[in-house]
C-alpha cells in the first residue's frame, strides 16, 4: 500500500493540518483500517479504494473510531490523486464515495502545491439551543454568557457532520471542553461535535470531544459555519468565506468557504502541501 503524508490548508510544509493518505486494492476490516489510523497518529487518515474511473471509496479514521465525512480528509486526498494518477494535467475531479454520501472534489496544480476545493452539498439546520442547555454548554466549555456574541444564537448545523456552532464575541483564547461527558452532552441536540467561532476575527477552535487534542484546521465544520454566517447574514451570500484556524496550536491555517448561487451548495477549499510519499510493508 502506497502513502503519503500531506498537509491541508497550507501550501508550505509543516503548517496546516496533517493527514495520512493510504491507496490500498483488497478489501480491509474495519478494525486493520483503525489500528493503521492509530499507527500514523495524525488527527484523521484516509484510505483510498478505486472503484471506477476518477471514483473513489474513502474510509476516513480519526485514532478513535471511523467517521462518515471529514473535510480535510478529502481536500488532501483529492490533491494526492491528482499528483499520483493525472500529475501531467492542471485540473482534476475525482468522485468520493463516502459510507453515506457521494461527493465531487477538484483540484488545481500550483507552483509547488495544490489548490483544493470539495462540494458539500445543502446544509442542513437542525435547530436552535435555548434556555437551560446554552448554560450547560458554556460551562462545559469554560465560557460564560459575556462570551457569546450578543444577537447570534447557538445553533446545529450540518454539511456532513452535525456541528454545534456556538458564536462568540469574546473568549475563544480560554474556551476548551472541560467535562468528561461532552459527548453525551452533543448527543442530547444531535450534534458531532462542537466549533467555537469568534466572529470578529473570523477565527474558529474545535477539539476530540474529550478536550484532549485540539484539531488544526476543520473543513468538516468549516461547510456548516460558512452556511451558518450566511444564514445570520454575517456574510452576504456571494461573498466568499475565509476562517482562521490553528493559531493556537502553532499551525496557522486558512479555509475559504464560499456558496453555489444556482444550486445553493456549500463549497470548502483549501490549499494542499505534499511532504512525502512511503509504502506501507504490512
Amino acid at each position: 500500500m502506497i502513502y503519503y503524508h500531506v498537509d491541508v490548508f497550507s501550501s508550505e510544509i509543516l503548517s496546516g493540518n496533517g493527514l495520512t493518505v493510504i491507496f490500498h486494492e483488497e478489501d480491509m476490516s474495519m478494525q486493520y483500517m483503525q489500528a493503521i489510523a492509530q499507527e500514523f497518529k495524525q488527527f484523521e487518515t484516509i484510505f483510498l479504494r478505486q472503484t471506477g474511473e476518477k471514483r473513489f471509496r474513502a474510509r476516513i479514521f480519526t485514532v478513535e473510531e471511523e467517521l462518515d465525512f471529514a473535510g480535510h480528509p478529502i481536500l488532501g486526498a483529492m490533491a494526492v490523486i491528482h499528483e499520483k494518477l493525472y500529475a501531467e494535467i492542471q485540473n482534476a475531479t475525482a468522485v468520493f464515495e463516502l459510507n453515506n454520501k457521494t461527493l465531487q472534489a477538484e483540484s488545481v496544480k500550483m507552483e509547488g502545491y495544490f489548490q483544493a476545493t470539495m462540494n458539500q452539498g445543502v446544509p442542513g439546520f437542525f435547530g436552535t439551543v435555548e434556555g437551560e442547555l446554552v448554560n450547560m454548554f458554556l460551562h462545559a466549555l469554560n465560557l460564560t454568557t459575556d462570551h457569546l456574541h450578543p444577537t447570534l444564537p447557538m445553533e446545529v448545523v450540518s454539511t456532513g457532520l452535525p456541528y454545534l456552532i456556538v458564536p462568540l464575541a469574546t473568549g475563544l483564547e480560554k474556551a476548551k471542553i472541560s467535562t468528561k461527558d461532552f459527548e453525551e452532552q452533543l448527543e442530547k441536540i444531535q450534534a458531532k461535535f462542537v466549533y467555537l467561532f469568534s466572529v470578529d476575527r473570523m477565527e474558529g477552535r474545535t477539539w476530540d470531544n474529550r478536550g484532549l487534542i485540539e484539531d488544526v484546521a476543520t473543513g468538516s465544520a468549516a461547510g456548516p459555519t460558512g452556511a451558518y454566517l450566511y444564514k445570520w447574514n454575517i456574510c452576504n451570500a456571494d461573498e466568499d468565506i475565509l476562517i482562521n484556524q490553528g493559531g493556537f496550536v502553532g499551525r496557522p491555517s486558512k479555509i475559504k468557504v464560499f456558496a453555489d448561487q444556482s444550486t445553493g451548495y456549500i463549497k470548502v477549499a483549501g490549499d494542499v502541501k505534499i511532504i512525502s510519499k512511503g509504502q506501507l510493508l504490512i
